[in-house]
């Protein structure tokens, strides 16, 4: 519709201007209310988590006190000295009502628990928190070690003191249980929701302790499934009734199994005293929408055509083309909405290109040790995984008795077991930088001097083979006493083979080809429980450094002569 009139006009102008005013001005209110709000809930999270910090500490303090009250107590130092477990208990027992804790155990310096108030019968078992080795704590010089940690699936805040006579002979630990009551003094101090959960074996969250009702603790675990355990975060979250300000806290290290306290306030509860002020601002608005509605009409037509123009270079970059420009010419709001897609389109341009990159890195991690993956990746050139061949050394291992532990035992048993023993030796690959070849169940195959080349590469073999036998020794003598004989044998072998990339896009490997592989194979099945068999080439290389056996020469399958074969007993230096 044209107007003929300019009296007409300059009505729809001072109209539409009006209404412009209005509504900016409600908008901007709006903004700023909500701005406001946010603050402050930030601002009351924060106190919050001051709050839950200094009484966290003084929870600590107070069980530090009770448990070194215990420790300096003649009597109680002369029935740990001398063994009494049936003392120790009582007196546990009675000191633990006496500070109205959860939960005290005595613990050796070894770190085994030889007295429980929870687990009366149970001795032996690995404390709930790390116990350090350093003389200086022990004595008292330092901070007592204390954390958050779970204890038959539930978390206690546990603190630990030494008994001295004067030397450290035990360990008292003692601690709180973090439950509904906990959560809800926290609320009373802080006027916020708070929750503490649990990282789950499956990557999500268990509730463990919470002031919300339960519908909201399942969405809570839901919102929460893909957040981080480490550090403080502050999210928003759409839980049940409204929107949620959420701070995440971390309150405990790895040992604590993922422990997280969350501390939320309602958004609407903290809009609810700027609701008259919108209404009203609303009426006016809504008023001012009435008599606007011609001047829309116009102000509509104007926006409309480089409107029109961003969604069509919107669609091109939902097709993925980011190299279209929008052309706008206005220096208005349509001109910064103009300006802004372009820098978001290169900003996508520039996510695309960093997503690929962390793609590549995450491939390459497969099979490499993360400081050879970064290398390859920094220096922007894979050519180091092309078909070559080089001389390298191959360690093979595998356990003894595993075939017979798979027929007998549950798939959910074996699954748990091969779990603790590939996390037992992937880091130790990665600390001397082998390349994995394959892991297949409990056998396990890493070669060394390629992709990154070592002068040392023999010797990093039979360091790590040492290492694993060690930590595997640890696991067997575990798993012995459930009932199941396992052991552990190693073979290494060291000659050339090829080497390359290969399978198809989406699913590569690193792998090595050669009767160097084959030689480390058999070595290991011929080698016992505890044994480490090397070829000679390897023994000529490493003699210096390892204190060895020769064997017999055993004959191999695939080998037409036998083959000279040497048992590493330990490595000399540290390495």
């Amino acid at each position: 519709m044209r107007f003929r009139r300019f009296q007409t006009r300059v009505v729809v102008f001072v109209v539409g201007l009006l209404m412009f005013l209005s509504v900016a001005t409600f908008i901007a209110v709006s903004v700023a209310v909500t701005r406001n709000a946010r603050a402050q809930i930030r601002d009351e999270l924060a106190v919050g988590g001051k709050v839950f910090e200094r009484l966290i500490t003084a929870r600590t303090q107070q069980l530090a006190d009770a448990a070194r009250l215990l420790a300096g107590d003649f009597a109680f130092k002369t029935a740990t000295a001398s063994g009494d477990r049936a003392t120790v208990l009582s007196v546990l027992d009675n000191h633990q009502a006496r500070v109205a804790a959860d939960v005290m155990q005595l613990v050796s310096l070894d770190g085994k628990i030889l007295a429980d108030t929870l687990h009366r019968e149970g001795t032996g078992k690995a404390p709930p928190l790390t116990l350090p080795d350093d003389p200086g704590l022990r004595s008292g010089r330092r901070q007592d070690p204390s954390t958050i940690a779970m204890i038959d699936e539930r978390p206690y805040q546990m603190v630990a003191v030494p008994v001295l006579a004067p030397l450290p002979i035990a360990w008292i630990t003692v601690g709180f249980i973090i439950d509904d009551a906990v959560a809800k003094d926290l609320q009373m101090l802080t006027n916020l929701q708070v929750s503490f959960l649990g990282r789950r074996s499956d990557g999500g969250f268990a509730a463990l302790a919470s002031t919300l009702p339960a519908p909201m603790r399942e969405t809570l675990l839901r919102r929460l499934s893909g957040a981080s355990d480490r550090g403080d975060t502050t999210l928003s979250l759409q839980m049940g009734d409204g929107e949620y300000v959420t701070l995440v806290r971390s309150v405990g290290g790895k040992g604590n199994g993922g422990i997280i306290a969350v501390l939320q306030r309602s958004l609407d509860e903290a809009l609810r005293p700027y609701q008259r002020l919108q209404l009203v601002m609303l009426t006016l608005t809504a008023a001012g929408l009435i008599l606007s509605l011609a001047g829309a009409v116009v102000i509509a037509r104007r926006v409309t055509k480089p409107v029109l123009t961003i969604v069509q270079s919107a669609r091109r970059v939902e097709r993925g083309d980011y190299e279209h420009s929008v052309v706008v010419d206005s220096s208005d709001e349509i001109g910064d909405l103009a300006r802004t897609f372009n820098t978001m389109t290169k900003g996508l341009a520039e996510r695309d290109r960093v997503r690929a990159e962390l793609e590549r890195v995450g491939r390459l991690k497969r099979f490499l040790s993360p400081q050879v993956a970064e290398l390859i990746v920094s220096s922007g050139d894979e050519v180091m995984l092309a078909s070559h061949r080089r001389e390298i050394t191959v360690v093979f291992c595998d356990l003894r008795g595993f075939t017979a532990f798979g027929e007998q035992a549950e798939p959910e048993e074996v699954m748990n077991f091969l779990h603790d023993y590939h996390e037992a030796l992937g880091p130790l690959v990665f600390r001397y930088e082998g390349t994995v070849e394959q892991f297949t169940g409990d056998g396990v195959m890493v070669f060394f001097n390629d992709p990154i080349p070592f002068p040392d590469h023999a010797a990093r073999a039979v360091r790590l083979a040492v290492a694993m036998r060690e930590h595997v020794a640890t696991l067997t003598e575990r798993w012995r006493q459930y009932g199941h004989t396992l052991g552990f044998g190693v073979g290494i072998a060291m000659g050339f083979a090829t080497l390359g990339k290969i399978g198809f896009e989406g699913r590569f490997d690193y792998a090595a080809i050669g009767s160097v592989c084959n030689l480390s194979a058999r070595l290991c099945g011929e080698a016992r429980d505890g044994q480490i068999l090397v070829s000679e080439p390897v023994f000529a290389a490493v003699q210096s450094i390892a204190e060895v056996e020769e064997i017999k020469p055993v004959t191999l399958k695939g080998f037409a002569q036998p083959v000279r074969t040497f048992n590493i007993l330990k490595v000399k230096d540290a390495g």
